[in-house]
């Protein structure tokens, strides 16, 4: 399929990429699990959340691997801006930016650093420099060390503002909020349950928790999880077994605003309310709560009825999700820090992948 020139000029602006990035939909980027005797290559799809019906087979888009960027043994890091930072399995120190919209990646330099044991990576933005950063954090012999990279500088860089209060909790799942990254810190020794680093200062800071945690609840961070719901940091707690509580914050930064805002109870008895068994993805447009269920089906909860509805997404039987805002930003656009001009192939496929992505509204 062709694109006509105009459509071609106007889907390569980058005042375009912004503006459709601003009214895109809700998305999931689905990564599929190899299972079963069969190793099938892993693939990536990307679910509209906001049609009628995202079970059906028209809610989902496979993103075709045309343009060669990495579908082989790697894990989706996360989403930002409608780009996606993976890691390869085979070297933990390989992590690439893509964006399957445009067929379009980059992977990013090997820092010099011999590093003893890697922990994990994360990618943001930072509005108020308007940056794209890489941050991963390494154990040392003696110490837990973060080294960052900015999209267009060629090296990494060790980070030493602020106090970097380690063990991190790897369970953040997307939990970037006004440039900040945020995680659990599981040390007992620590006040604090919760830091952050500032992407644009590359600095490291507490930051306020709800208020009903207190010395005695330093043993189970375990049970807490951290993410974005609605655009705001909540705060997943597990103080039961059979039910587990979500908190809020309603104006970040103000501790006063941490609000619980659901309660939900287990929907089955023989089942435990493990992260890693219900996990937290998105506020859905109806006010009901997507989450994912042993990387195999997706649970929706309405808090009007306290109901749960399990669903199984078209053609997938065993996934990642990710939180997904569709864009036509180029990762060797922010890395180059203009237009570059992308080639009339990368053109037609943006347009077929555009047209795809109209016939699921």
């Amino acid at each position: 399929m062709c694109v006509c020139k105009k459509w071609k000029d106007l889907i390569l602006a980058p005042e375009f990429a912004k503006l459709h990035h601003t009214r895109a939909p809700a998305s999931l980027i689905l990564r599929s699990h190899r299972h079963g005797r069969r190793r099938r290559p892993r693939s990536l799809c990307l679910l509209d959340l906001e049609a009628s019906d995202i079970c059906s087979p028209d809610a989902a888009v496979k993103l075709s691997p045309d343009f060669g960027f990495p579908t082989g043994n790697f894990e989706i890091v996360n989403t930002c801006n409608g780009l996606i930072c993976i890691r390869h399995f085979h070297s933990p120190n390989d992590i690439s930016i893509l964006n399957p919209l445009v067929g379009d990646y980059i992977t990013l330099p090997l820092t010099k650093k011999k590093h003893k044991s890697y922990v994990f990576s994360w990618f943001g933005h930072s509005p108020k420099t308007d940056e794209y950063k890489v941050i991963q954090f390494v154990q040392q012999p003696s110490k837990l060390e973060a080294e960052i990279h900015t999209l267009g500088k060629g090296t990494w860089t060790s980070i030493h503002g602020g106090a970097l209060s380690p063990p991190i909790d790897m369970r953040c799942h997307n939990a970037f909020v006004g440039g900040c990254l945020h995680w659990i810190v599981n040390d007992p020794s620590k006040s604090e349950f919760i830091y952050c680093l500032e992407f644009g200062r590359e600095l490291f800071q507490p930051v306020s928790a709800p208020p009903h945690l207190g010395p005695n609840d330093k043993g189970r961070t375990g049970d807490m999880m951290l993410g974005v719901l609605g655009g705001c940091l909540y705060f997943f707690d597990y103080p039961l077994g059979d039910s587990f509580d979500v908190w809020v914050m309603k104006q970040y930064g103000v501790q006063e605003s941490w609000t619980k805002e659901f309660i939900l109870k287990n929907p089955s008895t023989d089942i435990i309310w493990y992260w890693d068994l219900y996990r937290p993805i998105s506020l859905l447009s109806n006010g009901e709560i997507l989450m994912s269920h042993k990387s195999k089906a997706m649970v929706s909860y309405n808090p009007e009825d306290r109901s749960f509805r399990f669903l199984k997404i078209y053609g997938i039987q065993n996934f990642e999700a990710s939180p997904y805002v569709p864009s036509f930003l180029s990762p060797r656009e922010i890395v180059k820090g203009e237009n570059t001009g992308l080639s009339g192939n990368v053109a037609n496929y943006i347009g077929q992948m555009a047209m795809a992505m109209v016939s699921l509204r």
